[in-house]
């Protein structure tokens, strides 16, 4: 579901991260893929968790985003956890998966690759002889 982005409260005091960090890989992210994960709000449209990529849509001057609602029912504790949980509980790419993806994209460009008539006749001549 979309809201405007005005309509998303920030409770600064009560935000566990108040540094947003340099946005700039952020934004390029979303102006290119769009906002894949949703930014988390109260049934109040209190923000809970989605601060960076909130701000980084700000930056890009969109009037509306992408939300999740979740019905907390005031708890503030759920609250707290569901933040914690957000930025706590994920895992950064070891450098065997960083590398993983840089051979994926190169197989998938070389893959999209335009080829010309003599190189298509190797590969198919090459195919012969698996």
């Amino acid at each position: 579901m979309k809201i405007a982005i005005e309509q998303i409260k920030i409770n600064e005091d009560a935000r566990i991260r108040k540094e947003t960090g340099d946005l700039q890989t952020l934004q390029n992210s979303i102006a290119q893929l769009g906002l894949i994960n949703p930014i988390l709000i109260d049934e109040q449209s209190n923000l809970v968790a989605g601060y960076r990529r909130l701000t980084a849509c700000r930056n890009l001057l969109w009037k509306e985003v992408d939300v999740r609602i979740v019905d907390f029912s005031g708890d503030e504790m759920k609250m707290l956890d569901a933040e914690i949980a957000e930025n706590f509980f994920r895992k950064d790419f070891s450098p065997e998966e960083i590398l993983s993806t840089q051979n994926r994209r190169q197989h998938i460009i070389e893959k999209q690759r335009k080829k010309g008539r003599f190189e298509k006749f190797w590969l198919w001549l090459k195919s012969l002889f698996k």
